[in-house]
């Protein structure tokens, strides 16, 4: 259950937790006739008429009784206790965080580094749904590839054709070499043997040819891909099959020998838009909860800036999630917003500010 409660000057602060409700009441923030409701209720009832904050408001009554007794002997413990009661209620604009932890708005290199280091994670998440699309593409609809047309493979299969004629060549050309070795000599020997040599080099070098250009794609199949569209047949992963009948195109995932995988390229269409739409939604949802619970991304941790509202203050988030949402929308006229008004209009909108908070007092 998440509560929201009023401080002395009617401000709203929440939504929090019971845990954090007790924390406020040990260090006064919350007193007996503090308004407090739930955040799924709208009217309001003060903090006495929460059962599990009873205890606590008792041991608060008896610690601000034994002040009043110590107020009354000293003028300066008193000044003290006043003090820090009203510094858990001071308005937002002289916040302990602006008293004692002077900021910088945040200018446009840490900004550009901080949304760089964002990015970075990103495109890891990206290459992780990236990776994990292939593998769901591999191992489910491209391992439906049908296996069943062994006979239509012999003979569609060029390659063993091609092995065959060119090893019918080579064998000729050593035939008719050693027919010359026995009728040549000396120079003439020679000179043939390099003819010979020069000729089962150009007969290795046209059957690679071939072996490359066969079946790298084909866009004229009268039926979809099997299993023995392999690399034996010459199609690899990226291979293109058209399948002219049903009008169907095909990428190949593998060509494993006799366990190639085939995959319509309509089916991949679908998995990379959805794996991009997860990352797209990813990234609105994590990047807006970050900013509403630690008002930091990664990068912006990193590099010591903090989402604020306007007057220095806590954003939840709503402000959080409009932030995000314009962003993308609204980053190209950022350098332009920040020097003029030290602000992105992407902040403006947010009604927020991007600021650096440093560790040392000034």
């Amino acid at each position: 259950m998440q509560y929201i409660i009023k401080d002395k000057n009617n401000e709203e602060h929440g939504p929090v937790d019971a845990e954090t409700l007790e924390k406020w009441v040990d260090e006064d923030r919350i007193t007996a006739e503090t308004p407090i409701r739930s955040s799924l209720m709208a009217n309001w009832r003060t903090a006495d008429d929460m059962a599990f904050l009873k205890e606590r408001l008792a041991e608060q009554a008896v610690r601000r009784e034994e002040a009043a007794t110590m107020m009354e002997k000293s003028g300066s413990v008193l000044k003290d206790i006043k003090g820090r009661i009203a510094e858990k209620f001071v308005p937002a604009s002289t916040s302990k965080l602006e008293q004692k932890r002077p900021y910088q708005y945040a200018n446009m290199f840490s900004r550009s580094m901080a949304g760089l280091y964002d990015l970075v994670v990103i495109l890891l998440v990206g290459l992780l749904i990236y990776f994990a699309g292939l593998v769901y593409a591999y191992y489910y609809p491209a391992s439906r590839t049908d296996n069943s047309k062994q006979a239509i493979a012999e003979k569609d299969n060029m390659m063993i054709p091609i092995d065959k004629a060119a090893e019918e060549r080579r064998l000729d050309i050593e035939k008719r070499l050693e027919a010359a070795k026995q009728t040549l000599k000396d120079d003439e020997l020679k000179k043939t043997e390099k003819a010979f040599e020069a000729e089962l080099k150009a007969e290795k070098a046209a059957t690679a040819k071939i072996k490359a250009e066969v079946h790298e794609n084909n866009l004229s199949a009268d039926c979809p891909p099997y299993t023995f569209a392999d690399k034996n047949a010459g199609y690899q992963a990226s291979s293109i099959w058209m399948d002219t009948v049903a009008n169907e195109e095909y990428v190949c995932l593998s060509g494993a020998p006799g366990a190639a995988r085939w995959l319509k390229t309509g089916e991949l269409n679908e998995i990379v838009t959805f794996g991009l739409a997860a990352l797209l939604l990813g990234v609105f949802v994590v990047n807006a909860l970050c900013l509403g619970y630690y008002s930091q991304t990664f990068g912006m941790w990193f590099w010591g800036i903090f989402l604020s509202k306007r007057r220095i203050g806590e954003v939840y988030f709503f402000r959080a999630f409009i932030f995000t949402l314009f962003w993308p929308l609204c980053f190209i006229f950022s350098p332009l917003f920040v020097y003029v008004f030290r602000r992105g209009l992407h902040e403006m909108i947010a009604d927020v500010r991007l600021i650096r908070v440093f560790s040392r007092r000034q």
